[in-house]
């Protein structure tokens, strides 16, 4: 057998014995129901309706090594589409006790109306119960250079209730828009392990940017299941 046979077989033998790469993680499912679908403050449907129910749900997968991928839904109307389809991919790490950090890619899709698929990068962190987060649009003659900043923070009021809380900041880079300022006030309720009770009031400011009342205050109530 000559050498170069050998080192073949010693090649093959060594790929063989080598650890596989490990895909083992966690799933993690969640399903709800709102009264509302607003999103950064605005009405998903452009009616000027204050209930309007929706079905959202999706599914996480975190690897061991903190990468991720997930899928988010909701039903609604956008355009000609009845659903919106979320999905993402990223890197979270918690850095101590108090401090994580979670970046990656999230896309759009509306199946049926094409032209308002997009896409953005983000970046946040997370310190106790305040997170922040900045997306950027990616999408050419959609959303690509804007903006969005966005911060929550929950605070415990008593035994399984919280006090929500969250603010963004969207800016525009097409010069006919002007930039936005969206607002969350609301309580979560605990029904034990999997399932929540939520209630805010969500707007945005500029109303009179729209004509359809998307960006008026809404009481939005919820009901959510994670397992």
């Amino acid at each position: 057998m000559n050498t170069s046979v050998l080192l073949a077989a010693a090649l093959a033998a060594s790929a063989l014995a080598a650890p596989l790469p490990s895909f083992a993680g966690s799933a993690d499912f969640n399903l709800g129901a709102v009264s509302l679908y607003k999103d950064r403050g605005v009405d998903q449907d452009g009616r000027n309706e204050s209930v309007r129910p929706a079905i959202q749900g999706g599914v996480d997968y975190t690897f061991d090594s903190g990468f991720y991928v997930g899928n988010w839904n909701s039903t609604g109307r956008f355009g000609n589409a009845d659903l919106e389809v979320d999905a993402k991919g990223g890197y979270r790490a918690q850095l101590s006790r108090n401090l994580g950090i979670d970046a990656g890619y999230i896309h759009y899709f509306y199946p049926g109306e094409g032209s308002r698929n997009a896409g953005e990068v983000y970046a946040g962190v997370q310190y106790q119960r305040l997170g922040l987060k900045v997306y950027r649009g990616m999408r050419e003659d959609v959303n690509k250079n804007d903006m969005y900043y966005r911060a929550e923070y929950a605070h415990p009021l008593m035994d399984k209730l919280d006090l929500t809380l969250g603010a963004g900041y969207q800016t525009y880079d097409a010069s006919s828009l002007r930039n936005k300022l969206d607002y969350s006030v609301g309580l979560g309720y605990s029904l034990g392990k999997h399932l929540t009770l939520s209630g805010a009031v969500v707007g945005a400011n500029r109303r009179h940017d729209v004509d359809d009342g998307s960006r008026d205050p809404r009481l939005v109530v919820g009901a959510g299941a994670r397992f």
